[in-house]
This record gives structure tokens, sequence and C-alpha cells, in this order.
């Protein structure tokens, strides 16, 4: 045991000396207006702040039921991984349905 913790500390020192910093994640999550065809649409914007430069980014795309918490959590998730991700709002205006009925009703008028 006492080697493995050698060789980390050993190997985080050459990492520090090549100049490669060992971040902290900073999970940012906030809500985002835009508008397509006229429809103020709701989503919700994750992504690392400490994360700088271009990286790739990931649209997530809501079950019929809208975009609730766990839409938002799976963008998160992916901020977590490095990624930017927006969760769209596919209805409009932040509608959430919590019935099978209001769901069906949303994603037809879509």
């Amino acid at each position: 045991m006492k080697k493995i913790s050698v060789l980390i500390t050993f190997l985080l020192l050459i990492l520090e000396l090549a100049g490669i910093a060992l971040a902290e994640q900073k999970i940012v999550g906030k809500d985002v207006s835009y508008t397509a065809q006229g429809v103020v649409m709701k989503g919700y914007l994750a992504y690392d702040e400490n994360i700088k430069g271009k990286h790739p980014g990931v649209l997530v795309v809501h079950e019929w039921w809208g975009l609730n918490d766990y839409a938002r959590k799976r963008a998160r998730m992916l901020a977590d991984l490095g990624y930017t991700a927006l969760a769209v709002d596919m209805y409009g205006e932040g509608k959430v349905a919590t019935h099978p009925d209001d769901a069906g009703k949303f994603s037809q008028n879509s």
C-alpha cells in the first residue's frame, strides 16, 4: 500500500512540474431563454466554469413530460464529464406535464 501512495505522490509531482493543473470542477447550471418561431423557450444550460476554451457541446432532449428535473440532472451529469450541455425546451414557455393526458397534448402541439 505504501508503494502505491509513493507512486501516486510521484505522479502528481510530475504533473505539477509539467504545468498540468488538476483543477477542481465547478459545475454551473442556469436557466436560459431563447426564441423559436416567436415562442419563448426556457432551457437549461450546464457547464464546468473552470474549463476554458473550446470543448464539446451536447443537446439534451427531454422526454414527453417536458423539461423537468430529470433532464436538468442529465445535463449536469454531462457537464461533470466536461461537456457543455443544453437541455432544450421542446414545448415552449417551460411547460411540464405531470399527467399522461397533458403530456400527449403538449407533444401533439409541438
